[in-house]
């Protein structure tokens, strides 16, 4: 009886295992197949951040801009994120992938939320027309996350310090 259990788990768990690989592949295969595609679910998916910004100009009306125009950056910026940036997020695919996030992503802007806070400031300078500086947004975003990064394994406990000793070889 208690071997028929412990088969059963075990085939239960290599199922789960092969399932995991499976699942992991079919994933790849969807990002690749995804951002590859110009248009995803009917709608337009910018190739780079310029390409983005044509497509937002042509998207929003004159009225919404020259609103924009008299407030500042990181105002819109945060004003912005969770309407127009969700918008950009859902229909750009950035959480499933697409040309736009995949460009982003070779660039080292991983995050979404930085995604769209790169295009709101970029769609901002855009309108009020200062230079767009993606570089210098880019390496903001990098550099954030790596202080982010630092400043978690500063606050990360040590649960167990292992001591080994390494054994004579013996020839």
């Amino acid at each position: 009886m208690v071997r028929g259990i412990i088969v059963l788990l075990l085939l239960f768990n290599s199922k789960n295992l092969w399932s995991q690989a499976t699942d992991t592949a079919l994933q790849r295969k969807i990002y690749n197949e995804r951002i590859q595609k110009t248009r995803i679910a009917d709608v337009y998916i910018p190739m780079n951040t310029n390409d983005a910004m044509n497509e937002l100009l042509r998207l929003s009306d004159s009225v919404a801009r020259e609103k924009i125009k008299t407030t500042k950056e990181d105002t819109i910026a945060s004003k912005l994120h969770f309407s127009l940036g969700r918008w950009m997020q859902i229909n750009w695919g950035f959480d499933e992938g697409s040309r736009l996030s995949h460009y982003y992503r070779t660039k080292g802007v991983t995050y979404t939320d930085d995604m769209i806070d790169l295009l709101i400031r970029s769609f901002y300078r855009t309108i009020v027309k200062q230079p767009l500086e993606e570089e210098k947004l880019i390496q903001k975003y990098i550099d954030l996350r790596k202080q982010e990064n630092i400043e978690k394994k500063k606050k990360a406990k040590v649960v167990q310090t292992i001591t080994r000793t390494k054994k004579p070889h013996n020839e």
